[in-house]
């Protein structure tokens, strides 16, 4: 890591941990946002993984967001499209790409698909240039994962289905990146599938890459980040490469 930069005030959430190669121009950067259902940020899913990223040539930054007991929506919302406006304002960067986890998945494409929607965060200049997403949280209703959900809207039934974020995507939402397994018992596949479709609906371009094999949460689906045996996937885990290709072909 080479730098914490607190968005609030000193020793506070939010804050982003830069991962960053020693270049003059800062034309792109990868924000990483962990998952872990809206209440802990995942550590599995965020420094190995801006490391990867590094080792790929991207500068990369990881972002810790409000994961307390009662830290409903717009909380996470707000946090992200402040790291992304300092981001693009303040370090200099010309593109941010996100790179969003399970519930992170879900931060990011809300980011995606109310930049231009939710007033509260219209003064930031936070719409990313695309979006990977692994294994994400997008829908509620029949498909949901209840517990992300539960912590992010509490019993709101109305805000649960304003952030069912395949009925937000619109002609400004950027790519996306998304893949998933069809094994994954905690966020369905559907997830995936139907916010595809709302992409394709669109006119938005994407890539989606459906893994026959893998339990929730793989991460890199690597030894690096592996807590038990099923969390190696050698198949799967060709999902880094392929998102590191595509986001070199959107610069």
């Amino acid at each position: 890591m080479n730098k914490r930069i607190y968005l609030q005030s000193e020793n506070n959430i939010p804050y982003i941990d830069l991962y960053l190669h020693e270049r003059a121009k800062k034309e792109s950067i990868v924000l990483v946002i962990p998952g872990g259902g809206y209440f802990f940020c995942n550590p599995r899913e965020g420094e190995d993984i801006a490391y990867n990223f590094l080792s790929r040539g991207f500068d990369a930054a990881v972002l810790q967001y409000s994961t307390n007991k009662g830290d409903l929506y717009p909380k996470q919302l707000i946090e992200t499209a402040k790291a992304i406006d300092y981001i693009k304002k303040t370090l200099g960067y010309e593109k941010v790409f996100l790179c969003g986890f399970s519930a992170g998945g879900h931060l990011a494409a809300s980011v995606a698909t109310l930049f231009n929607k939710e007033e509260r965060i219209k003064e930031y200049d936070c719409r990313p240039n695309g979006c990977v997403l692994s294994y994400p949280v997008l829908i509620s209703r029949r498909f949901e994962n209840k517990i992300t959900l539960d912590n992010l809207c509490g019993n709101d039934e109305a805000l649960r289905s304003w952030v069912s974020l395949e009925d937000r995507v619109d002609s400004q939402t950027p790519k996306f990146f998304i893949w998933h397994t069809f094994e994954d018992e905690k966020v369905p596949v559907e997830n995936s599938l139907i916010f595809a479709s709302a992409l394709r609906k669109n006119n938005i371009a994407f890539e989606l890459h459906i893994y026959e094999k893998g339990p929730h949460a793989l991460s890199l689906a690597t030894d690096i980040t592996a807590e038990r045996e099923e969390d190696v996937n050698n198949h799967a885990s060709s999902w880094f490469d392929l998102a590191c290709d595509w986001i070199k072909n959107c610069l």
